[in-house]
């Protein structure tokens, strides 16, 4: 049987920031009325926050950041940090899964606020990593970004573009 992927903790806190940012924006812009036809439902929201926590991976990534990347000084605050990113991710969830109705205005601000928390809080942690640690996952960020960025283009060739691989020796 193959060996599973490697886990890179820090690039999961980075991408997990990056959808929270990109939820925010979505019910800000339909809360402000940009996008008109778009319709979000609460259960939507459950879903969606539930299958992200679960397929990231999110807790234990964070644990695992921790316990191996964070500097032993900081380690105290990058617990507190996660759990408060964890609390804030589950607060969206419950939140949504309180609303027995269509959203309304209250509720798209009150669920952007929610995702600009979980940012904030994801963000506050991976700041803890050491600065070289910090180098490497942009560096991971990017190039995930710029492959998912080709494929969403349909400009993706893997003859000419490759297979997504990092060099994790450098």
């Amino acid at each position: 049987m193959p060996e599973g992927p490697e886990e890179r903790s820090g690039l999961v806190v980075l991408r997990v920031a990056e959808v929270a940012q990109f939820q925010e924006k979505i019910l800000r812009a339909i809360l402000n009325g940009d996008l008109e036809d778009v319709v979000v439902t609460p259960q939507q929201i459950v879903f969606g926050t539930q299958i992200l926590i679960r397929n990231s991976n999110l807790a234990g990534n964070m644990k695992l950041m921790i316990d191996t990347e964070i500097e032993r000084g900081n380690r105290r605050e990058a617990s507190i940090q996660a759990a408060n990113s964890m609390n804030a991710i589950q607060k969206v969830s419950s939140t949504a899964a309180k609303v027995e109705r269509a959203l309304g205005p209250a509720d798209y601000e009150e669920l952007a606020n929610l995702y600009r928390l979980v940012r904030v809080e994801l963000n506050s942690l991976y700041d803890l990593l050491p600065p070289e640690k910090k180098d490497l996952y942009n560096g991971y960020f990017v190039s995930v970004t710029e492959y998912e960025k080709k494929i969403a283009e349909g400009v993706y060739n893997p003859d000419l573009d490759g297979v997504l691989k990092f060099d994790y020796d450098k």
